[in-house]
């Protein structure tokens, strides 16, 4: 059954006999007669009842005129969503927890300039948004250090100290600005899968050994297992603001840090790409 031939059919039962759709559709009888047939075979059921000057339509008849009218307006707006979506492009962007507010900023500037640009966002840990960059899934992302990329660019956007957070009534952390190392060695740390080596090697430099009681894939679950009070999570200083349940402090005797990083691949980049990185400029 083709789209085509759902259109003759409606044609004729709108213009009540095959004579008067073959004019309406300027092409002669026989071939708009025979495409009905075929649609008959097809359906293996009489649409119409013969031997009328105009056309009466059989039970099946009325409720494939019916189909039909719905499976050609769907045709007609899946045509029109395939044309729109050809004249405006669509960025695809990753986007960790922690940066959502500095990039949206961004967006409402980018949008202004260029009105017909859409935009897909994904959000994630800075692993799976890592994964869907390489595997081409978006087109460029936010992440945070340390991570190593294969086959991409980056570009620096803010660099800031990582924290020791932890609920309110923790007496460890209670009217402090700063904690020591060696202190915060003897505690038990809730830490995400991408801190564990660099929080590691900053113990073992300080020749200190650590409590890492709980380690997780995100950001925001190390963050939530802190609130349950079991015990400090180590985390950028701007996710403090995604939590009113915890605290934090700053971790003296080590220089403890993290980046924010703008990454895209290395291959040429559509033009909507190009102008949205030159915002960063």
């Amino acid at each position: 059954m083709e789209l085509k031939q759902l259109e003759y059919f409606r044609a004729i039962v709108d213009a009540g006999t095959i004579s008067g759709a073959a004019r309406d559709l300027h092409m002669t009888q026989p071939p708009l007669s025979y495409q009905i047939k075929m649609l008959e075979e097809e359906l293996q059921v009489p649409l119409f009842l013969r031997g009328k000057k105009r056309i009466t339509l059989t039970e099946a008849g009325k409720t494939l005129y019916e189909q039909a009218g719905n499976l050609l307006m769907l045709s007609d707006l899946a045509k029109r969503e395939v044309i729109k979506s050809s004249q405006s492009a669509t960025l695809h962007i990753g986007m960790t927890p922690s940066t959502v507010s500095m990039m949206s900023d961004h967006l409402l500037h980018f949008a202004k300039k260029y009105p017909k640009v859409r935009f897909d966002v994904h959000e994630g840990s800075t692993f799976t948004l890592k994964d869907q960059l390489e595997n081409r899934i978006i087109d460029l992302t936010t992440l945070r250090t340390p991570i190593a990329l294969n086959g991409c660019e980056t570009k620096p956007l803010l660099k800031e100290s990582l924290m020791a957070m932890n609920i309110p009534d923790s007496p460890l952390l209670q009217e402090r600005s700063s904690i020591p190392l060696k202190e915060l060695s003897r505690q038990p740390l809730i830490l995400s899968y991408r801190y564990r080596k660099y929080m590691l090697a900053a113990f073992e430099r300080a020749g200190l050994m650590c409590d890492i009681y709980f380690t997780c894939g995100d950001a925001r679950t190390a963050m939530t297992m802190a609130e349950k009070g079991l015990g400090i999570a180590i985390l950028p200083a701007s996710m403090q603001t995604l939590s009113s349940k915890l605290t934090s402090c700053r971790i003296s005797g080590a220089d403890l840090t993290t980046e924010i990083l703008l990454a895209w691949r290395k291959e040429q980049l559509p033009e909507e790409i190009q102008d949205f990185l030159k915002m960063w400029d």
